[in-house]
């Protein structure tokens, strides 16, 4: 008989913890080899198409912290009703929600999708009551994304629970094409970051960069939800040659056209779209932060968030062919291949959750 897995998430609304778990079911996935269901509080999108049709998903319509009592029975109803045998939450409120609807002798197992000591975003309320009601118990289950965030998260509070390092995966579609060397000819750079238009993903710093390069032929064209109005009003005003082009759900497709992946983020657990430009075969430029260093390793060309001058020199580096990004993204897609295809994730996930239901 195939295991019964409840996921629990959030929203169903475009972010990397969403779309792990929606290119999980997809098609081909984990219900191939498993029973899901999924559970979103509120807010959906065009991601709840790629769910393979076999799973069954509800939406609570949480509507205030008023709602919530009622909120909360129904998840209990639903794990119960179906027989589910283990509970797999995302993000924060859904982890500590979860465990408060979740019945005594059902298994949790919650994955933190960022660097814990460096969450800013996430209000200090909620990551109280994430520590009271889930983390403190000596029979909590935690999954983490790399051995660098699971290093952060254990020094960071006292933690008697089991954890877990499970790297997410890319979707097989980005790894179908691979974007076209950077020949010498060309004169002009294609640049591509993707991210929320938030304080963490910290666009405002490549604004700066662009500043010293504005008359080059040096373009970014950053994808991603959020409001752009003042954003959009700045690059304007400054004559920078920078598009917001909002949320898109073809990346696979869009991604292997551009000459360079750049991500300027203060902090982050496993970006996926990082991997992804890899997979695709789009050399990198990211931020010297450790969670980053430790999961890209060698396969990235790093910068400082203190001197945006001297990322615009390396753009102009790259630009003059001055440095050679093509070698670097062949090695970056084969590490690509060997570390976040699906097949291996989803057994490892698997895995996971017999070692968590074992020890229950």
């Amino acid at each position: 008989m195939k295991l019964k897995i409840l996921h629990v998430i959030n929203s169903l609304t475009p972010g990397g913890a969403e779309t792990l778990l929606v290119n999980s079911l997809a098609p081909g996935g984990l219900q191939e080899q498993a029973d899901n269901m999924v559970v979103y509080f509120q807010g959906t999108s065009a991601l709840e198409k790629r769910i393979d049709s076999r799973v069954k998903i509800i939406c609570l319509n949480y509507k205030g912290i008023l709602s919530l009592p009622f909120v909360l029975a129904k998840l209990t109803r639903i794990i119960k009703e179906n027989n589910i045998d283990i509970v797999h939450s995302h993000l924060n409120p859904a982890g500590w929600y979860t465990k408060l609807a979740c019945p005594r002798g059902i298994p949790q197992v919650h994955t933190v999708h960022t660097t814990y000591s460096m969450d800013k975003e996430t209000h200090p309320l909620k990551l109280w009551f994430e520590k009271q009601l889930y983390f403190k118990r000596r029979h909590a289950h935690i999954i983490l994304l790399s051995d660098y965030t699971r290093e952060d998260f254990l020094k960071a509070l006292p933690f008697k629970g089991r954890s877990f390092v499970l790297h997410n995966f890319v979707a097989d579609a980005f790894f179908e094409k691979t974007a076209s060397s950077y020949e010498a000819g060309r004169n002009d750079l294609r640049v591509v970051s993707a991210g929320r238009l938030n304080s963490g993903k910290n666009i405002d710093y490549l604004l700066n960069v662009f500043s010293h390069i504005k008359n080059e032929e040096i373009v970014l064209d950053w994808y991603g939800a959020g409001d752009k109005t003042a954003y959009e009003h700045f690059i304007k005003d400054n004559g920078l040659k920078i598009k917001l082009m909002g949320q898109q759900d073809n990346m696979a497709e869009l991604l292997y056209t551009y000459d360079l992946f750049i991500m300027p983020s203060k902090f982050e657990g496993f970006p996926l779209s990082v991997f992804e430009a890899m997979a695709a075969g789009v050399p990198l430029m990211l931020s010297d932060i450790a969670p980053l260093k430790g999961i890209v390793n060698d396969n990235a060309i790093y910068f400082a968030l203190n001197d945006p001058r001297s990322v615009a020199d390396t753009l102009l580096n790259i630009l003059e062919k001055k440095t050679d990004i093509t070698a670097m993204a062949t090695k970056a897609k084969a590490y690509a291949e060997q570390t976040v295809r699906r097949e291996r994730y989803l057994h490892n996930l698997l895995e996971i959750y017999q070692q968590v239901l074992q020890q229950h």
